[in-house]
C-alpha cells in the first residue's frame, strides 16, 4: 500500500528531471548567454529622380450626359498636351472620375435650386526628366487642366537601392553603438543572435500646391525646384556577449 502511495512522487520527480535536463540541453553551456539588444538608425538625403503631376479636368453641363460630354473633349486636349511634352500612356493614368449636381440656395424660396451638372476627370502623369517639370505643368494650364500639385519622389528601382543604403548604414549604426557599450562594460561583442528591421520610409516629399504653382506661372519662364528625398531605416540588433 505504501507503495502504490509513493508512485505518483516517483513519476513527478521524474518528469521534473527530464523537463530540467530539456532545458539544459536547450542551452549549448547550460547557462542563460549574456546579450545585449541595440537600435541603429541612417537617414539619407538624396535627390529625387521623378515627379508625379496631379492634374483635374473640368467640365459643366445642363445634363450629367451633356457636362461629360464637354469633359472628354476637355481631357483629351490635357493629355494630347502631355504627350507633345514627351510623356507616353504608360505615364499617364486617370485616378478619379465624377459627375455630380450643383445646386444654388434660392434665400426668397429657402430651397437649393439645381443648375447643373459638374464632371470631373482626375489625371496623374508621371515625370521621369526632372527639367521638363515646368514645360509639362505649364502645357497641362495651358490646355485647361487644374493642376493641382506636384509631387518628387523616387522610381521603385531607386527606392530598393537607397533602402539597401539605409539599412546597411542603420546597421553598421546598431554595431558602432553595441561595441562602445559592451566595451565599457568590460565585456566582448561577440555573433548576433537576432536582427530585425524596425522600420524603414519615406517622409512626405517636398510638393507644389496650386497656389505655388499659380503664382510661379505668372512669372515669364515656370521653374520648379525638386529639392531632396529623404530616406530613413531603423534596425534593431541583438548580440550575444562575451
Amino acid at each position: 500500500m505504501a507503495q502504490n502511495n509513493a508512485l505518483p512522487w516517483i513519476v513527478a520527480i521524474g518528469a521534473l528531471l527530464i523537463v530540467a535536463f530539456l532545458v539544459y540541453q536547450g542551452n549549448d553551456s547550460g547557462t542563460l548567454r549574456d546579450v545585449i539588444t541595440v537600435s541603429g538608425t541612417a537617414e539619407l538625403k538624396v535627390e529625387p529622380d521623378k515627379a508625379d503631376l496631379w492634374i483635374t479636368a473640368e467640365a459643366t453641363g445642363s445634363t450629367p450626359e451633356a457636362a461629360q460630354s464637354l469633359l472628354e473633349t476637355k481631357s483629351e486636349k490635357v493629355i494630347n498636351a502631355l504627350k507633345a511634352e514627351g510623356l507616353s500612356e504608360d505615364d499617364i493614368e486617370t485616378t478619379g472620375f465624377n459627375v455630380y449636381p450643383e445646386y444654388k440656395w434660392n434665400p426668397q424660396t429657402g430651397e437649393n435650386n439645381l443648375t447643373g451638372y459638374k464632371a470631373q476627370h482626375s489625371i496623374k502623369a508621371e515625370i521621369h526628366d526632372l527639367d521638363d517639370v515646368g514645360s509639362i505643368v505649364s502645357a497641362a494650364g495651358s490646355a485647361g487642366g487644374l493642376v493641382n500639385y506636384v509631387q518628387f519622389g523616387l522610381t521603385d528601382e531607386a527606392k530598393k537601392s537607397f533602402d539597401t543604403q539605409a539599412l546597411q548604414q542603420a546597421t553598421a549604426d546598431a554595431k558602432s553603438k553595441a561595441t562602445s557599450l559592451s566595451e565599457t562594460a568590460g565585456a566582448r561583442l561577440g555573433k548576433v543572435v537576432s536582427i530585425q528591421e524596425a522600420n524603414y520610409g519615406y517622409p512626405p516629399f517636398p510638393y507644389y500646391g496650386r497656389a505655388a504653382i499659380a503664382e510661379a506661372s505668372d512669372k515669364a519662364q515656370l521653374e520648379i525646384l525638386p529639392g531632396e528625398v529623404t530616406v530613413t531605416a531603423t534596425v534593431s540588433v541583438t548580440y550575444e556577449l562575451r
